[in-house]
């Protein structure tokens, strides 16, 4: 099809009046490829022409043709043609720099941010920026970056609107491809592009999913089954993943539905609920296994609970817990959005655990003999037993030996084989002497590596970590941090109570303000300032017989100073009271705002420095109100400031809400130390490890230690709980009985979350990439705690010995 034949959109559905109009604006940034000087008359003549090529650019978009024009703000005097009028700038400046005579003329003031021209200021901090100054006047010598606009504006028709990312790609496309030919960089960046690239983490995360359930679903099955019928449960495990996706339905339906948004952050939760939740299945068929096959169902089912209920109710309060308390002590949005769906989805499995899956088992159990749930599989048919047919007479010797032989076995119950192997060979393994003395060992290594890690990492919040690292704007983020976020810093000052300008000394107050925020250590200084008051003040003395101060509230002087053409800059700048209830020349204004600049912040430590010192100067001065705004995300700087103590804080709590529901499900002092101390040492290690691996302490991070946190518990309120139940007296003994309850259930639980989470290095996303990091570490380290190091401490801290008296008089009986 050629160039021709490719229809276009129908020019009357374009401008149809039926559709609200859309605006946006595209902003380019241009630099050398070296970071050179980019204000030479060779490189601004070049972009103007680029410019205006750009106007001439068409796409293709669902088999149509679209050209600039759809989409662009048209010229007035031709509603056919583009305005080109953000980038006349480049033209003009083009000029200025080719004549060196022009810094000499009188009329003209190259200063920066603000420039004079015939004493009118004009702001060019939003178009050049990285610039070398000289003078007190901050001439401009030279600059890194510059920028380009492009201003969009189109009717929200169906095929504009869904072919208007299509052709913001299609300019990036056409600067991308200059770059070549002129040896410069182009940077494009869009707001909406931002929201599009979050929105496109959580459509790359999220359908990775699916095969992480496939992969759970395959593991919970060949892990559960077994050659022993009554102790094969693949079906019931199946359904234990078929349990956390309801959970996660009504999570997501109710959380949506009361106006919850799912951020990039929350793009990790469905993994971390899927995880939690077949833990608690496989403790709950564990502690079926370990029942009496010869109980009735329904006691084998109130044995299972109360072994395994209690260490899920544990963990789940905990979780819970843990989530909610992230959601209070955070102040990130993000973050807190999170949490409550953590929260609440832990919730829910909960629910379905002890009901659905629950009842799940309990069926299964009815038909133990025939291999649980598997028989009712159509193709699964358990064989029979075959017997020998040497007499069958039913007096014959044959069959009374049969059926002692089977009366034998039914007394006496096989035991599951990784059971018995974790209560037979492993657990008096780890119970010998020199493997205590090698495994403390490696955990003196682990805790000094740990507590390096804590003391190295770093407080960086960046934009960078919550997009994808192959996104454009990371580019946008590198340029921005290094000059757009360090040059022109123009915080807009609130002055909600504005003084009375009559009174001298109020006055002078407020002057003295403005000329210590003029006067900071990053200050551009006076050039930079824009203060109605000043302009207004030399606007009176040029009026004969009006007193500056008596006069200054005359509001037909007010009327004449802001809407004359050369002052009505400034006329947005201030906020009148009604004046019908004010007399004349009383005071009538009541707020009004004035900016001054600053620059070479280029790290967030300076940005944050700088707030810090504007806030504390405003602060000075109350009886002015003044607050500041439209800067560099004041909100991630407050996150810099906050996030260590909210991290110590939540931590805290969490410690101590542990401590309490340890203590209520968990009636013995010394399991609830082994349970807050395995917390704080796996916390600390996952911190520790984190910050070894390149991680800062971020609100991505601070979500994965308050996870680590909930983990924690997981691996150590388990083995605690069921070595404090341990009906056996010996240190050994309860050792053994522990592991044989928890510890392939705890080894399955640990392996189904790292397989929960196999596909997300897939996804390249520095938030993505810290919670995988975060739940591999958890697993391995909590694994470490919860089978070697934590058992190995309460059998070697339990004094409980059986007296000798005990001991013979047990001897005798089974001699």
């Amino acid at each position: 099809m050629t160039d021709e034949e490719v229809p276009h959109l129908p020019q009357p559905l374009a401008l149809s009046p039926n559709y609200p109009m859309y605006n946006d604006m595209v902003r380019l940034y241009a630099l050398t490829k070296d970071d050179g000087n980019i204000l030479v008359p060779e490189k601004l003549g070049l972009l103007y022409n680029l410019s205006l090529g750009m106007l001439d650019n068409n796409f293709m978009f669902n088999n149509q043709k679209y050209n600039y024009t759809d989409f662009c703000v048209k010229d007035k005097d031709n509603p056919m043609k583009c305005n080109n009028l953000p980038n006349i700038w480049l033209l003009h400046a083009e000029l200025l720099f080719k004549d060196p005579n022009h810094r000499s003329n009188p009329n003209l003031q190259f200063s920066y941010p603000v420039m004079y021209l015939f004493q009118r200021p004009k702001d060019i901090g939003n178009v050049i920026y990285g610039v070398n100054v000289t003078g007190e006047t901050h001439e401009i010598v030279g600059a890194k970056v510059v920028t380009m606009h492009t201003f969009i504006s189109f009717p929200q028709s169906p095929h504009l609107w869904s072919a208007y990312p299509a052709f913001r790609d299609s300019l990036y496309a056409y600067w991308k491809s200059k770059e070549a030919e002129t040896g410069l960089r182009f940077v494009p960046h869009n707001e909406r592009a931002m929201d599009d690239e979050l929105r496109a983490v959580i459509v790359t995360a999220v359908p990775y999913a699916i095969p992480s359930t496939i992969l759970m679903m395959l593991f919970v099955v060949f892990s559960n089954i077994s050659a022993d019928g009554p102790k094969s449960k693949p079906i019931e495990a199946l359904l234990s993943v078929v349990s956390v996706w309801l959970s996660l339905f009504c999570t997501f339906g109710l959380l949506f539905f009361l106006g919850v948004a799912f951020n990039p952050v929350a793009s990790t939760m469905p993994f971390l609920i899927l995880a939690i939740g077949v833990d608690d299945a496989f403790l709950l068929l564990g502690a079926w296994r370990v029942t009496d096959e010869r109980l009735p169902n329904e006691k084998r089912l109130g044995l299972a609970m109360a072994e395994a209920g209690t260490s899920i109710t544990i963990t789940t309060l905990t979780d819970f817990w843990g989530f909610g308390l992230g959601y209070v002590f955070i102040g990130s949005p993000a973050v807190q959005d999170f949490c409550l769906l953590t929260a609440v989805g832990v919730a829910f499995d909960f629910l379905f655990q002890t009901t659905f899956y629950v009842a799940c088992v309990a069926l299964g159990g009815r038909r133990d003999k025939e291999g649980g749930l598997l028989c009712c599989v159509r193709w699964w048919k358990k064989k029979p037993v075959k017997s020998v047919e040497l007499d069958k007479q039913p007096g014959s010797q044959l069959a009374i030996e049969a059926g002692e032989k089977r009366e034998e076995e039914e007394e006496k119950p096989k035991d599951a084989l990784l059971h018995k192997f974790m209560r037979d060979q492993y657990a008096p393994a780890i119970n010998r002497p020199m493997v205590k003395l090698i495994s403390f060992a490696v955990y003196f290594v682990y805790l000094i590596v740990g507590i390096l890690g804590c003391t190295i990492i770093d407080v960086d919040i960046s934009p960078k970590k919550y997009v994808r690292d192959n996104s454009p704007i990371q580019e946008f983020v590198a340029v921005a941090d290094k000059y757009v976020w360090a040059d022109n810093v123009m915080p807009t000052f609130f002055v909600m109570r504005p003084p009375d300008f009559r009174d001298e000394q109020l006055r002078t107050r407020f002057n003295e303000l403005v000329y210590r925020l003029e006067h900071t250590e990053y200050s551009i200084g006076r050039v930079s300032t824009t203060l109605w008051l000043w302009r207004y003040q030399q606007f009176l003395t040029d009026f004969r017989g009006v007193d500056s101060v008596t006069d200054f509230y005359d509001r037909t002087l007010l009327r004449e100073f802001f809407d004359s053409f050369e002052y009505q800059e400034f006329r947005p700048q201030v906020k009148f009271h009604l004046t019908q209830n004010i007399t004349n020349k009383e005071p009538c204004i009541r707020a009004f705002t004035f900016q001054t600049s600053y620059y070479g912040l280029n790290s967030w430590d300076k940005r944050t420095a700088a707030l810090l010192e504007w806030r504390s100067l405003l602060s000075q001065y109350p009886e002015f109100d003044v607050f500041l705004s439209n800067i560099f995300s004041p909100f991630l700087i407050d996150q810099r400031t906050q996030i260590a103590p909210a991290a110590m804080q939540n931590f805290g709590s969490a410690i101590i809400a542990m401590f309490f529901i340890a203590v209520i499900f968990i009636p013995d002092v010394e399991s609830v130390f082994y349970v807050i101390l395995t917390l704080m040492s796996i916390s600390m290690g996952v911190c520790g490890l984190l910050a070894h691996m390149g991680s800062d302490l971020d609100s991505v991070s601070l979500v994965c230690i308050t996870m680590s946190i909930g983990f924690a518990v997981d691996f150590s309120a388990h083995v605690c709980y069921r070595y404090h139940r341990s009906e056996y007296i010996t240190p050994g003994a309860k050792l053994r009985d522990t592991l044989e309850s928890v510890g392939w259930p705890l080894l399955q639980a640990a392996t189904s979350t790292m397989l929960a989470v196999v596909p997300l290095p897939l996804v390249p996303a520095y938030l993505v990439r810290v919670f995988f990091q975060t739940v591999i570490i958890v697993c391995i380290v909590g694994l470490l705690h919860g089978l070697l190091w934590l058992p190995q401490l309460m059998a070697m801290c339990d004094m409980k010995r059986t007296p000798l008296r005990e001991l013979h008089q047990r001897t005798l009986v089974q001699s």
